[in-house]
C-alpha cells in the first residue's frame, strides 16, 4: 500500500505530540522487534534524539515495510487503553484513520484491525497478513470433474467459456463472503476465508456454488453433460506466504486436497470434521456422515432432487 506524503507527515505529528522517543520505539517493536532508533536515524546513543525526528524516522521505515494500517491499528489500541498502565491520547487520530480509509481499507471492529475495501481492491492478504506469520483460516478447495477428458473432447473456447463461466460463478459466492482465491489453475483452485465464522462462510460459499452449477448446467451450459464439480471445506493452520508452492506445502492444503480427491464425488461436498462443529444447525441438517475406512469421520452434502 503507498501511503501519501500527507498521511505520512500527519501520522509522524501525532507521534512526536503524543509520547516520547522511548515509547515511540516501544510501540514500533511490537510490528518490528528490535527496531533501533539510534541505527535508523544516525544519531549515537549519548545523544538524545528530538521526538520529530525519531517519529519521523518510525513512519518512514513502518510505511517502507507497507505496515501503516497495522501502525495505525496499534495507535488506536494505545489510545484507547493505554500502554504499561499509562494512558497515551493519540493526537489527530480521527485524522490519521480517515485517511486509512481514504487509501481504501475499513476497519473490522470485530477482529480490531483494518482490512482492504474490498469493492475497491483485493489480494491474497486482504492486507494484513504478514509473510511467514501463521494464521487460522478456511479452506474450499473445488475441482472439476473429468477435467482432462473434457479439455480433448471439446474445442478450446467451448472450455475457455465454460470454465471462466465456472470461475465466475465461485467469485459471486466468495466475494460477499470476502473470501479470497489463493490459486486458481483453470480446472478449479484454492479458496482462503478468515474473517468470521470462516468454516461456516466457506460451506456456504461451497453449497451456492453447487445450487448455482446446477442452473447453469440447465440454462448456459455448452457441454453436451453438466458441468461437475467436487468441493471439500478444512480449517486449520497454515503459515501465510504469497508463493503458492509454499503454500501447498502445508499439512492444512495436503489435508484439503486428500479430502476432495479421497473422499468426494462429483457435485457435492464434503466436511472435515473441523469444520463440521462450527456450522449453524440448519446447515448441520443438510450433511451425512460419510464413513471414510481410517477411522475418520467426514460429512457430505449433495444436491439431489426431492423424493
Amino acid at each position: 500500500m503507498k501511503i501519501n506524503a500527507t498521511l505520512k507527515r500527519l501520522t509522524a505529528r501525532a507521534l512526536s505530540e503524543s509520547m516520547d522517543v522511548n515509547t515511540m520505539v516501544t510501540v514500533t517493536r511490537k510490528l518490528v522487534p528490535g527496531y533501533n532508533i539510534f541505527k535508523r536515524t544516525g544519531f549515537p546513543e549519548s545523544i538524545p534524539i528530538p521526538n520529530r525526528d525519531a517519529a519521523a524516522q518510525i513512519v518512514r521505515d513502518i510505511a517502507d515495510a507497507d505496515l501503516i494500517p497495522h501502525f495505525v491499528n496499534l495507535l488506536m489500541q494505545v489510545h484507547q487503553v493505554g500502554l504499561m498502565g499509562r494512558a497515551y491520547p493519540i493526537s489527530h487520530l480521527h485524522e490519521i484513520v480517515q485517511g486509512i480509509i481514504e487509501h481504501g481499507y475499513v476497519y473490522d471492529r470485530e477482529n480490531k484491525l483494518f482490512i482492504e475495501d474490498g469493492r475497491t481492491r483485493k489480494t491474497v492478504n486482504w492486507s494484513v497478513l504478514r509473510e511467514g506469520d501463521e494464521y487460522i483460516f478456511a479452506f474450499m478447495r473445488l475441482d472439476i470433474v473429468g477435467n482432462s477428458v473434457l479439455v480433448r473432447n471439446y474445442p478450446e473456447n467451448i472450455i475457455q467459456e465454460t470454465y471462466g463461466n465456472l470461475k465466475q460463478i465461485v467469485e459471486n459466492s466468495i466475494d460477499s463472503r470476502n473470501g479470497r482465491i489463493w490459486n486458481w489453475e483453470g480446472d478449479g483452485g484454492l479458496v482462503a476465508f478468515f474473517f468470521s465464522n470462516k468454516s461456516m462462510l466457506a460451506t456456504l460459499s461451497a453449497m451456492e456454488i453447487i445450487h448455482e452449477l446446477f442452473i447453469f448446467n440447465q440454462v448456459d451450459c455448452l457441454l453436451d453433460n453438466p458441468l461437475a464439480v467436487r468441493i471439500a471445506v478444512h480449517c486449520g493452520s497454515c503459515q501465510f506466504s504469497f508463493d503458492p508452492d509454499e503454500i501447498a506445502k502445508q499439512d492444512v492444503i495436503k489435508e484439503i486436497v486428500r479430502i476432495e480427491s479421497k473422499h468426494t464425488g462429483p457435485n457435492s461436498i464434503t466436511v472435515s470434521n473441523v469444520v463440521f462443529p462450527a456450522l449453524n444447525e440448519l446447515l448441520l441438517m443438510q450433511f451425512s456422515p460419510l464413513k471414510t475406512g481410517d477411522g475418520q469421520t467426514l460429512y457430505n452434502y449433495e444436491l439431489t432432487w426431492e423424493k
